[in-house]
């Protein structure tokens, strides 16, 4: 039997004056814990709402997840 893959979707909503900085570290830090618990996946929201759905593109911020890999958005790829 396969085995059951898990993935995740985040929904980028924050906090409405908290610092934008502190949001995305915080996204990026969750796709780190997800990758440890060993998500397969991982899926993000664009948005363009500014000020609580901060991410407005998945392609910058998945990019900046794999820099922090070394080039890889999943070591399990």
């Amino acid at each position: 039997m396969a085995r059951l893959r898990f993935g995740a979707f985040l929904a980028p909503h924050h906090p409405v004056g908290e610092h934008p900085m502190l949001q995305f570290r915080r996204d990026l830090d969750l796709t780190e814990h997800l990758d440890k618990l060993g998500y397969d996946e991982f899926w993000c929201g664009e948005h363009h709402s500014s000020g609580w759905e901060m991410i407005a593109s998945p392609e910058m911020f998945l990019a900046a997840r794999a820099s922090a890999l070394g080039g890889s958005c999943s070591p399990r790829a």
